[in-house]
């Protein structure tokens, strides 16, 4: 068998040398191994034998052992895991022991580790209780003799690190019977062999010090490990520490090891007082200091700067200093005990500032731990006391100076290199971390931190002032006071806004009001660095509030955009636009005549140039989905349009000049389309896409121009010379739609064009209807383009009931029909289903708003009443749609609505307690229907009983409940309808068609007396118990 498995190993290894279907039975071959109980008896004579397999079989042969001893972990006993104890031991002694001559490579040596420490953990506590004996006499030629025997030595390292991963190391996670399992082994560790593994260490090290470094950082990173649940005397003793100090002086790795070894002694668990009384006897305070003080710290600059040896001593400084910050937090220590740790924070601290204003940021960011909870200890006095005790006042100001210069960018950066994105990421998440402690110095002392915030802003746009900028200042100074001046403008609009009555809301408000004057005054948008130019156009934008009031600076702002929306670096160019859009959306009304001027700046930017996807050769395969590879340039050009048309509409220019405006930005798309159109009718995809695009950009124009957000109602039309205007775009986008109808892509720009337009022409746009929906509801449009378009027209008849019964009495008809013909084509696949779903809803949605906007007589006029009951059908058969709850809830609600609309006249008003509580505050009118009364008694009502009686409807189920939620509304506004005739149908017809025979005169009377909510409950229970 282990033949067997030794060439299928080998077939594997190297499937290219090997047919197919040979490889493919090595591959089951070996895992059937693998996953077998006794596999393990085909492995360890392999793995074991003295003619040594390849390294790859030895490596798959440990890898079945390891899987082999861990499932039989639980039970000791199990004679198979004595018998691979046993081997490996004897396999063990022979490699490692005293006088070998063989040896195992590092990979198969971790591996041995790892199976050998998993049998620790199933034997030691039972059967194998001289694990540790049997691995220390492999580093000694003799017993009791001195660690000579350097592969032992090792071995037995490297099985010590292993053991306290698996059993102790606590950032592991376990499940309960593994903790308690540990638990047990640690003690058995601690009663048997602790002492003596201790001792075992500290002479291994010893005996090796400057003859194999690696075992001396071995036995350092065991300690380390290892201290966290031993007894600390064990290794605080004089030997030891004679030893770590010593090692501190060997300079390199070993020094570094030391440092660690001692962090992880300075940072194991215990009380205040012992943790005080540690740190003091073991002198961490100066310890520290001493390697600060070292040649290989002093100079940050210079190449042979120690980065480990200071990222390994700020480590144990934030250790040491998180201690005693906590012994200071916590409200039951005596005042003895506090003045000590008062004391040692006062001695830490400098080290703390030290470490943390160190250039390297993984030095700094090791003490920021340490730093954000003293932060919290002093916000904490702060809300006690009221104030902050001198010394902790005094910390303050140096926390805040080196969060700030941490803050600034490094002297090496070079912003916007493509090679550096990696740092650049890694430094937005450093000064992440650093806004949130200097959020925290703000809480604490909030005047000291508008004072220095003030002096640093003020101060860097003075200088730039001063020297005339175009970059006399470094930009990474400017960028410090710019990333400043909206951290502070964060904390300044918590008071409730910039401005209050025109004048600063607060003391930090009339500060930002002072920092944006100076930045202004600075022309801090002139200066040449890309980073700049950005950060100067995100504060103009973010801050339109003080331009409303300061207008005078407004010129120069836009000035500045103006460069930006023009600069040669992509960044800055593409990301300017979309703030440029912001900032004139903002400032609409305070704009006045330079709106013009910088339009006209700004031509060569409305340029529209198609990019066809690298991937797409079929124009006829065009769609949404097929644009993701391409040049994301366009979609921010776009807010360029959306800009334009803000600028077109400001109130200050007469309206001949706003529609000149939006002629100027229109003809020459319309002049593109035109010279487009016959290469897109011939297939040419470019030309279908550069139309696609022309189409987005006058749809965007008009949501610019407009202020109209959809889902209001828009009863007012613009001026007559804009309408015309908006009319020759909705013009020329049909033209284009009914040329390209069968491109998706077109259908969905005009589609995204009709919604905005809108805004814009108001009523205007509603003779065009007919063609827009004759364009965008083609055979070849997919359900969720009628999904999508059935939700603007809710949008129209919301915004423009008054006006469009009419249009949509004529178009009604054909429009159902293109629904109807797209809801009984055949699911394809998961999407689709989705799809389908979605236009159910939206179906049902439509005849609902239709409703709600007293529109109902549209359903049963003489042009649409065939279709009336093809409608009424499609709602009901909806409502037994069991498999979507969402679906049938809305059919339910919409054969209330019904019912409602046009059942009889109640001769109730509107604002009558009984009617509100059917049909809610602002019913649709009532429009009685002759014979519509039949319906609701026979067919609504039924239906009420066959959805629950169906097999796939579970009342328990959640969403189901929802769903009779709406059934009861429906029984409650059938009664309110009918009267007692719904009852007496209920008891005469309905309920002895589907067996109920309990409960009746309850029920009915629950129907007369129960309001809303109350019958809701009791139904959805009386459906459990009768059904």
């Amino acid at each position: 068998m282990d033949a067997q498995l030794e060439q299928a190993v080998q077939i594997l290894a190297a499937p290219h040398r090997s047919d197919p279907q040979l490889a493919n039975q090595a591959f089951n071959y070996v895992h059937s191994v693998k996953d077998s109980e006794d596999g393990w008896q085909a492995a360890l004579p392999l793995f074991v034998r003295t003619s040594r397999a390849s390294e790859t079989v030895r490596m798959f042969c440990l890898e079945i052992l390891k899987d082999a001893v861990d499932r039989r972990s639980q039970h000791p006993e199990d004679e198979s895991l004595q018998y691979i104890k046993q081997l490996l031991l004897e396999y063990v002694q022979v490699t490692y022991g005293p006088g070998s001559t063989i040896s195992d490579s590092s990979f198969i040596q971790n591996k041995l580790c790892q199976v050998m420490t998993l049998l620790f953990v199933a034997t030691y506590t039972t059967t194998w209780q001289t694990f540790f004996d049997d691995l220390m006499a492999l580093g000694r030629s003799s017993p009791g003799g001195v660690w000579d025997n350097l592969p032992g030595v090792e071995f037995f390292m490297r099985v010590s690190l292993n053991v306290h991963d698996e059993v102790a190391d606590v950032l592991i996670p376990r499940t309960p019977q593994e903790g308690q399992r540990n638990v047990l082994i640690k003690d058995g560790v601690r009663n048997r062999d602790m002492r003596k593994l201790v001792t075992a260490w500290q002479e291994i090290m010893e005996e090796w010090k400057g003859k194999n470094n690696q075992v001396v950082e071995m036995g350092l990173g065991t300690i380390g490990r290892w201290v966290s649940w031993i007894d600390i005397s064990l290794v605080v003793n004089e030997l030891m520490l004679n030893q770590l100090f010593q090692f501190m002086d060997f300079g390199g790795q070993v020094r570094d090891a030391a440092i660690g070894a001692l962090t992880e002694i300075v940072g194991k668990k215990m009380k205040g007082p012992d943790k005080m009384d540690l740190i003091t006897f073991l002198n961490v305070g100066q310890i520290a200091e001493q390697i600060v003080h070292s040649a290989a710290l002093q100079d940050q600059k210079a190449e042979d700067y120690d980065t480990d040896l200071a990222e390994g001593t700020a480590k144990l400084v934030n250790v040491a200093t998180m201690d005693i910050v906590l012994i200071l937090s916590k409200d039951e220590v005596d005042e003895n005990n506090r003045l000590r740790a008062e004391n040692l924070l006062q001695m830490f601290f400098p080290l703390l500032l030290r470490f943390f204003s160190d250039e390297y940021d993984d030095v700094s960011s090791a003490v920021f731990s340490v730093t954000t909870e003293l932060l919290s200890l002093l916000r904490k006095e702060k809300k006690i006391s009221g104030g902050l005790v001198p010394t902790h006042q005094a910390m303050l100001q140096p926390i805040l100076n080196a969060i700030v210069m941490k803050t600034k960018y490094d002297e090496d950066t070079n912003w916007g290199d493509e090679d550096e994105q990696s740092e650049e990421a890694e430094f937005q998440h450093l000064r992440r971390q650093l806004k949130s402690m200097q959020d925290a110095v703000s809480a604490i002392d909030e005047c000291l931190y508008i004072d220095l915030m003030s002096q640093l802003v003020e101060g860097t746009f003075d200088r730039m002032a001063a020297q005339g900028g175009n970059g006399s200042v470094d930009w990474r100074d400017v960028d410090l006071a710019l990333y400043e001046v909206s951290s502070f403008g964060e904390m300044a609009m918590r008071y409730g806004g910039l401005f209050a009555k025109g004048q600063p809301s607060g003391l930090p408000a009339e500060r930002l009001v002072n920092m944006l004057g100076k930045m202004m005054a600075s022309n801090v948008a002139d200066h040449p660095h890309p980073i700049v130019k950005l950060k100067s156009m995100e504060i103009f934008m973010r801050h339109a509030a003080f331009f409303e009031v300061h207008t005078n600076y407004i010129p120069q702002a836009l000035e500045g955009f103006n460069k930006c929306i023009h600069d040669s670096h992509i960044r800055v160019r593409t990301r300017s636009w979309y703030l440029f859009h912001r900032f004139v959306k903002s400032l609409r009304q305070h704009m006045g005549e330079v709106a013009e001027a910088i339009m006209r700046a700004m031509g060569d930017l409305l340029v529209i140039r198609a990019e066809l996807p690298k991937d797409k050769n079929d124009a006829d395969e065009m769609s949404s989905e097929s644009k993701q590879g391409e040049n994301t340039t366009f979609e921010s050009q776009l807010y360029l349009f959306e800009a334009v048309g803000c600028m077109c509409s400001v109130p200050s220019l007469p309206v001949e000049k706003q529609a000149m405006l939006i002629k100027s930005v229109t003809t020459p798309l319309f002049s593109d389309i035109e010279q487009s159109l016959v290469a897109a009718e011939n297939g040419d995809a470019r030309a279908t896409l550069q139309i696609h695009h022309d189409i987005m950009a006058l749809g965007i124009l008009g949501k610019g121009f407009s202020d109209w957000v959809a889902g209001s109602r828009l009863d007012k039309a613009c001026a007559s010379e804009v309408a015309s205007e908006f009319g020759r775009v909705t013009e020329a986008i049909l033209v284009a739609l009914e040329r390209l109808s069968r491109f998706s892509i077109v259908r969905e720009a005009a589609r995204f064009s009709f919604a905005r337009i809108v805004g814009v022409l108001s009523s205007n746009i509603l003779p065009s209807l007919p063609r827009w929906i004759s364009g965008l509801m083609t055979k070849s449009s997919t359900k969720e383009e009628i999904s999508m378009f059935l939700k603007l027209l809710n949008q129209l008849i919301h915004g423009f009931k008054n006006v469009i019964y009419e249009m949509l009495n004529e178009l009604f008809t054909p429009l159902l029909q293109r629904v109807f013909v797209s809801l009984s084509e055949p699911v394809t696949g998961t999407d689709d289903h989705m799809q389908l779903t979605d236009l159910r809803r939206e179906f049902l949605n439509f005849i609902l708003i239709i409703l709600n906007n007293d529109l109902g007589q549209v359903l049963v006029s003489e042009a649409n009443r065939d279709q009336f009951e093809t409608v009424l059908k499609a709602i009901e058969h909806y409502a037994k749609e069991t498999s979507d709850p969402a679906t049938e809830k809305i059919a339910f609600n919409l054969l209330n609505k019904m019912s409602f609309v046009f059942g009889p006249a109640t001769g109730l008003p509107p604002t009558n307690k009984a009617t509100i509580g059917v049909a809610g505050v602002n019913p649709p009118q009532q429009q009685p229907l002759s014979g519509f009364e039949n319906l609701m008694n026979q067919r609504f009502s039924m239906l009420c009983w066959e959805v629950p009686y169906s097999s796939g409807f579970n009342p328990k189920d959640a969403q189901a409940k929802i769903v009779l939620g709406e059934v009861a509304s429906l029984q409650k506004m059938l009664y309110f309808k009918l009267g007692e005739a719904f009852l007496e149908s209920l008891k005469g017809v309905i309920f002895p068609r589907i067996g109920v025979n309990r409960g009746v005169e309850e029920y009915c009377d629950a129907v007369r007396r129960m309001e809303g909510k109350e019958f809701k409950g009791f139904f959805q229970k009386f459906v459990q118990e009768v059904l």
